[in-house]
């Protein structure tokens, strides 16, 4: 997965994945899209949640993106620490 470490307030934040068969190991499309979860320091709860685009299709495999605005808006505080889990089913197995 890829994610930059700091993001100022109120500017985006861009991360990505790249999803796997599950078997092989091959680079290989998820049956749909990956969705992600952005959680606050420890709580328990999301502030933030949703699905992944693909990227470049026509020119890579099983490789996602998302851009999200850190905002007040949407939950975000200066000085927190944020943790994004993101999920993905390839060939019917759901990995994180």
């Amino acid at each position: 997965m890829g994610c930059q470490s700091d993001v100022t307030l109120g500017d985006n934040l861009t991360f990505s994945v790249c999803t796997h068969d599950p078997d092989t190991g091959v680079l290989t499309d998820a049956d749909s899209a990956p969705a992600y979860r952005v959680y606050e320091d420890e709580t328990g709860t999301a502030i933030l949640s949703g699905s992944m685009a693909v990227l470049d299709d026509a020119n890579t495999t099983g490789f996602y993106t998302e851009q999200i605005a850190c905002t007040t808006a949407n939950g975000f505080e200066a000085g927190k620490s944020y943790t994004i889990y993101i999920s993905a089913t390839v060939d019917s197995d759901t990995g994180g």
